[in-house]
C-alpha cells in the first residue's frame, strides 16, 4: 500500500474550485493532500477575502491540525466518511467549540470559544472535515444582506458594488470566491436561497426537522441550517453527514437522509413540477430580466422527463400577515435574551422592530399561528397534486451594497420579496440553482420547492438544471481580473 500522498498537483486555483467530491477523490487516490489543501485555502483567505469580506474568523492552528488528521486516515486507509479531510465554512451563527461565536453582534465576546458544537457542526466534525473559517452574518440573521456593527459590509464577487444578499452572504461569497467548496448556511425567511441567487451558488434549505438542531429554535418551524455549495452533488453529499440524527432534538427526523443514486444523470420522468411566474403573489417588484431566466427552468426539466405544467399555488391568506408577526417576536426574543445593559449593543434595526412590535398580544400570535396551519394546509394540498413548485428566489438582481433593501422600500417591509418566507412557514424543503445572468452580469438562482420530505427530488432536478446549464464552472470577475504576474493562490 502507498503510504505516502503525492503533493506533484498545483495547489492553486485550480484545486480552490475542485469540489468536494472531486477533493475526496483526489484524497483516496493520494493526489492531493488535506494539508495541502486546507493550507493553500488559508492562503487564499488571506489574499482575496479582503475584497469581500466574507470571512470573520479563522484559526490556522485548529484548521490545520484537522487537515493533518485526515490525511493520516487517508494513509492509513481508514477515512470517517467520504468528506473525511474537506474543507467546509461554517456561517457564524452556527456554534463551533473551539472558536467564539459573535452571531454578528457586539454583545458577544470576540475572544472567549464556545464549548460545544453545535449538531451539525458535531456531525461534520464525527465526518472529519476540516472547519476552514467561520464566515460573515448580519446580526442574529436579521436581514437579507449581510452587514454587521461587527465585521462590516460583505460585497457580492460577480459585482462588488451589491450585494451577496444574506443572511448567509459570508458563505455564498466565499464559495463564490474559491474559498472553500462547502458552507454551512442558515435559513429562517430564505437566508440561504436569497444569497445562493445572488452569488451563482447553489444554496438548500432542508425541510424543518430534517437537519437536528440543539438547543431547538423558538422560531421552529421556520429557521433551519443547510447546505451550500457550488454544485448539487457536494450539497446532496453534505446534507447525508449533517441530516444524521440528534436525540437532544425532539423535532429531528428518526432516519437519515439518503442520497439519490442517480445524480449524475437524474431522470425525472414521473415528476410533476408546476411553474408559476409569481408563486401565487402579486409581486410589487417585477424584472423582466428575472423572469427571462427563471423561465428557463421549465422547458430544461421537460427535457430531463418531467411532466411540467403552470400552476400557481391559492393562499387563503396572504402570508405575509403572519410572517410579520412571527418576525417581530423573534425581533423581541432576540433583544430580550439579553440583560438590559447589553441591549443598546445590538444592531439599531432590531432594537427598533422589538421596540415598535410591542403592541403584539398573546391573541396576535395565536391568530398567526392559525393562519400559518392554513397556509401549511393550502399549500399541501397543492404538493398533493405536484411533486415540485419552480419559481423565482427574488423578484430583482442583487441590488446596492450599501442598501438593506431596494430603493423605494424600508428596511422591515418584507412586501417587496415574497417568494422565499413562505416555505419557512409550511417547513418544506427548498432551493436556489443557478439560471443565468443578467445582461449587466448579475447572477440570478430559480426556486424549487419541493413537498415534505421531497429534499431527494429537489436535489435530482437542481442537478438536472446545472448539467444543462453548468453555470457552476463560471468565475466572479474579479476572479479572471487578476494579473497574470500575481503568485497562484
Amino acid at each position: 500500500m502507498n503510504t505516502s500522498i503525492s503533493t506533484e498537483h498545483a495547489v492553486g486555483d485550480e484545486v480552490a474550485y475542485l469540489g468536494a467530491a472531486e477533493l475526496a477523490r483526489a484524497f483516496r487516490a493520494r493526489e492531493l493532500s488535506p494539508v495541502e489543501v486546507a493550507a493553500a485555502l488559508l492562503d487564499r483567505i488571506d489574499a482575496v477575502n479582503s475584497s469581500v469580506n466574507a470571512i470573520v474568523h479563522v484559526d490556522r492552528d485548529l484548521t490545520l491540525a484537522a487537515a493533518a488528521a485526515a490525511e493520516q486516515r487517508y494513509v492509513e486507509g481508514i477515512p470517517l466518511s467520504p468528506l473525511d479531510g474537506v474543507p467546509v465554512t461554517i456561517k457564524d451563527l452556527s456554534a463551533v467549540a473551539g472558536m467564539p461565536l459573535r452571531r454578528g453582534s457586539l454583545a458577544f465576546d470576540a475572544e472567549r470559544p464556545v464549548a460545544h458544537d453545535t449538531p451539525c457542526v458535531a456531525r461534520m466534525r464525527e465526518a472529519g472535515m476540516v472547519f476552514l473559517a467561520k464566515t460573515a452574518t448580519p446580526e442574529a440573521g436579521c436581514k437579507i444582506v449581510t452587514r454587521s456593527q461587527v465585521h462590516g459590509v460583505t460585497a457580492n464577487p460577480y459585482a462588488l458594488d451589491k450585494t451577496p444578499g444574506g443572511s448567509s452572504g459570508g458563505a455564498s461569497a466565499a464559495l463564490a470566491l474559491g474559498l472553500g467548496p462547502l458552507a454551512l448556511g442558515s435559513d429562517g425567511a430564505g437566508s440561504i436561497r436569497i444569497p445562493a441567487s445572488y452569488t451563482n451558488v447553489f444554496g438548500l434549505k432542508p425541510g424543518f426537522g430534517r437537519v437536528p438542531a440543539f438547543p431547538p429554535d423558538i422560531d421552529m418551524p421556520h429557521s433551519v441550517v443547510g447546505p451550500m455549495s457550488r454544485t448539487v452533488l457536494d450539497s446532496a453529499l453534505m446534507l447525508e453527514i449533517i441530516a444524521r440524527p440528534e436525540p437532544r432534538d425532539p423535532f429531528a427526523w428518526p432516519i437519515p437522509f439518503a442520497m439519490p443514486n442517480d445524480m449524475a444523470d437524474p431522470k425525472l420522468k414521473g415528476l410533476r413540477v408546476a411553474v408559476s411566474p409569481r408563486m401565487g403573489f402579486n409581486a410589487p417588484l417585477v424584472d423582466t430580466e428575472v423572469d427571462s431566466l427563471v423561465a428557463q427552468a421549465a422547458p430544461l426539466l421537460s427535457d430531463a422527463g418531467a411532466t411540467v405544467v403552470e400552476a400557481d399555488p391559492v393562499w387563503p391568506v396572504d402570508p405575509l400577515e403572519p410572517f410579520k408577526v412571527f418576525w417581530q417576536a423573534a425581533c423581541i426574543s432576540t433583544v430580550d435574551g439579553f440583560e438590559a445593559y447589553r441591549q443598546p449593543l445590538l444592531d439599531p434595526y432590531l432594537r427598533a422592530v422589538a421596540a415598535t412590535s410591542g403592541f403584539l398580544t398573546l391573541k396576535d400570535y395565536l391568530a398567526a399561528m392559525k393562519q400559518r396551519l392554513d397556509i401549511h394546509a393550502a399549500a399541501h394540498a397543492f404538493f398533493h397534486r405536484y411533486d415540485l413548485l419552480i419559481g423565482p428566489v427574488m423578484p430583482v438582481p442583487a441590488f446596492d451594497v450599501e442598501r438593506d433593501v431596494p430603493v423605494g422600500f424600508e428596511v422591515d417591509d418584507w412586501s417587496w420579496c415574497p417568494y422565499t418566507y413562505p416555505w419557512n412557514m409550511t417547513g418544506q424543503p427548498a432551493a436556489s440553482v443557478p439560471i443565468g445572468f443578467t445582461k449587466a452580469g448579475l447572477p440570478v438562482g430559480v426556486q424549487i420547492v419541493g413537498r415534505t420530505g421531497g429534499e431527494a427530488d429537489v436535489l435530482r432536478a437542481a442537478s438536472a438544471l446545472e448539467a444543462r446549464l453548468r453555470l457552476h464552472l463560471y468565475r466572479p470577475p474579479i476572479m479572471s481580473a487578476r494579473s497574470e504576474g500575481e503568485a497562484a493562490i
